[in-house]
């Protein structure tokens, strides 16, 4: 009896515990932690060499997008179109939130017409302040202000194909070092009869053309304005050689493909990846570039420091993240140019690219990447690489430059006539007219 009613108390207990678990709340899963731009888009536009690492840039993209809850909308730009778009945006009102600039003068340009927000109070605070190359913040400066961060940089150096050396019985381990030694070189290299030329000369009317003339001017002791930018100084006996030998190794030498005047170093980084150009300028950059092309071509190219005549010269290049004046967007924009302009980022970057040349000196220090010796001129000659001159008139300058390199490799001028009218138009450009 006893036993039986016990039995039947279990049953009811046991009963009573089922319908209090079942009758208790489930207690709902904690939201996923909101990340600190949710919901918001940032358009950034990037220019420049790096454009062409498209599979690179989507990965950095889609790690900051999962970091901070932020869409990125992005776009590559080349490198020949990407001035006249971005000025163009700005002109228009319309810019992208963040923007890659041209440390060739493009920021204090875009800084004077008041298209950039200031960012020295972001700065103060940024743990990578200290760690970029003290001789690129000039180059993002405008009237004490700095109005950019520096993201690549970069100078120009002698790039060639050792290969190509050695077919023509030249040693590799031997660059040219004058500019006696590049026009003996580029023509043992040069044979039109197989489309094989020495030396690609930057006639191209952009950016590299003037860069192109920049390398032979200052390797032969001359600059193209005077120390303050109020004049030019490259109209002189010195100056006008430079421009002579460099277009003649086009008209006269013909040790650089047809068709220079609208080719540029670009191009001929190609066409060195395919064998049909020995040498040209190059730097960091043309690393991960030129064996993109040519993945067969790694380890059978070289740089060297450029040719000169008794100076020894290299430019200063690369490119800054800049944001456009008046965007709602001004914390994100800053928060994703410290994100890509990280140490984590840039180390992670370069385990996956064999370049650019970062700004940041603790990368540079621990990198694997620059102890290839590819990097050992890249370096010695960066400290004290030459920059162009900071001021909001540079495009315009460096349009003159242009036309006057053109001009002479098309036949239209003599290198004397060439640089007076340069020189006349530069000047009007300083003075404000």
């Amino acid at each position: 009896m006893f036993g039986r009613n016990n039995r039947l108390l279990d049953v009811l207990v046991v009963l009573a515990l089922l319908v209090g678990i079942v009758s208790v709340p489930l207690v709902s899963a904690a939201p996923p932690a909101q990340k600190p731009f949710d919901g918001q888009t940032l358009t950034v536009w990037i220019g420049g060499h790096v454009v062409e690492q498209e599979d690179l840039w989507k990965e950095i993209m889609s790690n900051y997008e999962a970091k901070s809850g932020a869409k990125i909308d992005y776009t590559l730009i080349g490198f020949d179109v990407y001035y006249q778009k971005l000025a163009g945006a700005f002109a228009a009102g319309s810019p992208p939130d963040v923007s890659f600039a041209d440390l060739g003068g493009w920021v204090p340009t875009f800084a004077d017409k008041d298209w950039l927000e200031p960012v020295d109070e972001q700065l103060k605070t940024w743990e990578g302040t200290e760690q970029i190359w003290p001789n690129l913040w000039p180059t993002v400066t405008w009237k004490g202000v700095r109005y950019g961060v520096p993201w690549f940089t970069d100078d120009r150096v002698l790039l060639y194909n050792k290969d190509m050396f050695q077919a023509a019985g030249l040693d590799p381990n031997d660059p040219p070092k004058t500019w006696f030694d590049l026009l003996n070189y580029a023509q043992k290299l040069t044979q039109p009869d197989k489309g094989i030329y020495g030396y690609g000369v930057s006639g191209i009317k952009n950016e590299l053309a003037t860069l192109g003339y920049m390398m032979f001017a200052g390797g032969n002791g001359v600059h193209l304005l005077t120390p303050d930018f109020s004049a030019t100084a490259f109209n002189t006996p010195r100056g006008i050689d430079a421009l002579r030998f460099y277009t003649d190794l086009f008209t006269k030498y013909k040790v650089s493909p047809p068709g220079t005047a609208n080719q540029g170093e670009d191009d001929y980084r190609t066409a060195m990846a395919q064998g049909k150009v020995a040498m040209s300028i190059g730097g960091p950059w043309s690393f991960p570039l030129i064996e993109m092309a040519n993945p067969d071509i790694k380890g059978k190219y070289a740089v060297a420091p450029h040719p000169n005549n008794g100076t020894p010269y290299s430019t200063l290049g690369g490119w800054a993240s800049v944001i456009a004046k008046g965007t709602p967007k001004k914390d994100l924009a800053w928060d994703f140019i410290s994100y890509i302009t990280s140490k984590d980022v840039w180390l992670y970057w370069l385990t996956k690219s064999a370049g650019p040349l970062t700004t940041r000196m603790d990368v540079a220090k621990e990198t694997p990447t620059y102890q290839n010796p590819l990097w050992s001129s890249i370096l010695d000659a960066f400290p004290t690489a030459d920059q162009r001159a900071p001021i909001p008139q540079w495009p315009q300058v460096s349009t003159e430059i242009q036309n006057m390199v053109q001009s002479v490799l098309v036949g239209q001028a003599t290198p004397e006539q060439a640089a007076q009218t340069a020189s006349d138009n530069i000047n009007k450009i300083l003075k404000g007219g």
